[in-house]
Formats: structure tokens, sequence, C-alpha cells
């Protein structure tokens, strides 16, 4: 493999029969699981109301899938038109819901004033690449062209958590996107599905716990992959993506003992070589050329999501409030200005 040209296809091998049997069964169950907590969360007297939308949505081009609309509390009709962000939930290409994302949705349009429309898309395993991407497509486009919406087309940005992060830079590669998203952030995203599992946990600090994507990792790429797709895809690996194809403004964020921290750290280096100044910042926060890369130390995937007690949870909060805060001023200050 090493010696093959860059571009030459790297093509996912299929798993064997109990491999795949033994995936179906733990990703339809978790399926279930979290289907069942999502519809408990969400029943009267249990939903939190202070993070729910102003309303949902439904796009003909997608019926199947209900986005949620975050309007500002402070908005008020003959406003001057709203920036515009589109947000992609995580869950590995097969879980979660849009649901997921309301408490940072919901805080992110009514502290910065700015119109949040989180998008659902299809999932694996009976959703295969690049099915997600191509139904991001749609809906984003539907969210552009909707004249009931009060957005500035001029102030435009989408971004994403784990497989929502690598949505986000893989539907902003489409040519009928091109030129109307003015900036990215990819919260811990996969960029790279060449990098076989074993070398990303290699990349990890030494003293790093075990990752919380260790067992689950091979099972997300079986049911988001075809056996023999050609994962140097852009659209499927955005670190192979052409800088031009990209928007001008690209946010990087990556957490210490991830085993997808170092692609994405990679992928921001790659792009800020193409031209530009030198680089400003620390080797753990820097920007460069437009983009800007923050590591997240000594923190897991998802850290910001994921339960957690005692000090682990103060600690936690207060930086998933600072990695928010950075993230707004970012965006007002490189993308909607």
């Amino acid at each position: 493999m090493a010696d093959q040209p860059s571009s030459a296809p790297i093509n996912l091998r299929p798993s064997p029969f109990l491999t795949r049997l033994r995936f179906a069964v733990r990703i339809r169950v978790l399926k279930f699981l979290l289907k069942t907590v999502f519809q408990a969360l969400n029943l009267p007297g249990i939903r939190d109301k202070s993070v729910q939308p102003t309303f949902t949505k439904v796009y003909p081009c997608q019926p199947g899938l209900t986005n949620r609309v975050y309007i500002p509390k402070s908005y008020k009709s003959g406003d001057a038109l709203l920036p515009l962000y589109l947000n992609f939930h995580g869950g590995g290409f097969a879980l979660m819901s849009p649901v997921g994302d309301d408490k940072f949705c919901s805080e992110f349009a009514h502290e910065n004033k700015v119109l949040v429309v989180s998008l659902d898309y299809p999932k694996s395993p009976g959703h295969k690449f690049p099915a997600a991407s191509e139904a991001a497509l749609d809906l984003v486009n539907a969210v552009l062209e909707d004249e009931a919406l009060p957005i500035d087309k001029s102030k435009v940005a989408i971004g994403g958590f784990s497989a929502g992060g690598n949505l986000a830079l893989s539907v902003s590669q489409y040519e009928s996107l091109q030129g109307k998203i003015g900036g990215i952030v990819a919260y811990y995203p996969p960029v790279d599905m060449t990098t076989p599992i074993e070398v990303s946990l290699a990349t990890r600090p030494k003293d790093a716990p075990p990752d919380v994507l260790r067992h689950d990792a091979a099972m997300f790429n079986w049911g988001y992959i075809k056996p023999e797709q050609d994962l140097r895809d852009p659209l499927l690996s955005p670190t192979f993506a052409p800088r031009e194809k990209l928007p001008p403004k690209l946010y990087f964020i990556g957490c210490e003992h991830d085993l997808l921290c170092r692609g994405a750290e990679i992928m921001a280096e790659k792009l800020a070589d193409v031209g530009g100044p030198v680089r400003t910042g620390s080797d753990d926060c820097w920007e460069r050329n437009g983009i800007k890369w923050e590591k997240i130390i000594a923190e897991e995937h998802a850290f910001d999501v994921v339960p957690s007690f005692g000090a682990t949870k103060i600690r936690r909060a207060k930086r998933r409030v600072e990695m928010h805060k950075s993230v707004a001023e970012w965006l007002f200050r490189e993308v909607y200005h």
C-alpha cells in the first residue's frame, strides 16, 4: 500500500460473516435503546422546555427527515436578517437524532443571536455512504432557499459533531453549494477513513485512558461504508478534498484522548499550508490562512455530551462553555463579519 500512487483507490475489505453479524446485532440494539431513551426524555413533564426548538420543519426533498429550527428569543419580525448556522448531530452515522443537540442549538441561537437549523440525515446501516451526504445536500439547499426563514445568505456557516462534522465537511464540497458556505466548524470529526483504527489508537498519549470509540469504531465503519468503497473519496474522507472545494474558513476541534484527534489535526495542518501568513497561537490552538485548530487537552471524544460526575462533570461543563464561546467568537470574526 505504501508504494501506491497517492491517488490510487484504497478499498474497504468486506468483514467476515460472524463479524458482520455481531456488528448488525449490536448496532440495532443500540438504535433501539437510544430511541427508547429519547422517547422517554420527550414525554410531557420530563422534556426540558428551555431547550426546545422554535418549531420543527420537514422539507419535501427529504420528507422522512424532521429538522429543528431555533430562532433567537430576541428576534422580532422586521429585524435585520440573521446569520445562519446549520448543525449536524453525531452518532457514528448510525445513531442519535437532532433532538440530542437541542441544548447546544438552543443556547447557541439565543446567546449569539444566530438562526440555527439542526438537520437530520438517513442513518446506517440501512443507508450507507453517500446517502447521508446527498440528503444533507438536499436539506442545506432547501434551507438556503426557504424564504420563510430570516436568513442573511452572506453569513452562512455549517458544522457538526463527530460524524456530523464529517458531513459538514462532505456536503460543503458539492458544486451547488460552492460559494454559499462561509465557514465550517468540525467538532472532533472523522476525516480519514483510510487510517486503520489501530494506527489511530497509537497516536493517542501514552497515559490516556481507554478510548471510548475503540470497540465501536469498526462497527460504525461497517455500517456506513459499502464493501469495496474507495476510502479516498473526499466526500467520505474529507482530508483528501481539494482546498478550493471547501469554504474559505474552517475551524477544527479535536480532543487529545480521542483516536480521531490526530487525523483532524493533520487535515487542518495540510489546509493551513496552502499559502497564507505564518501561524499564530500555540501548538494546541493556532490559526493560519483561514484555518483554526484547537485541541482540548486531556479530554475524550464527545467529552461535552458523554455522562460524567463530580469534579469531571464540573471541569467538562466549564470547557464546553469555553469551547462554544470560542466558536462563536471565531464565527463572528471570520465568517459573519
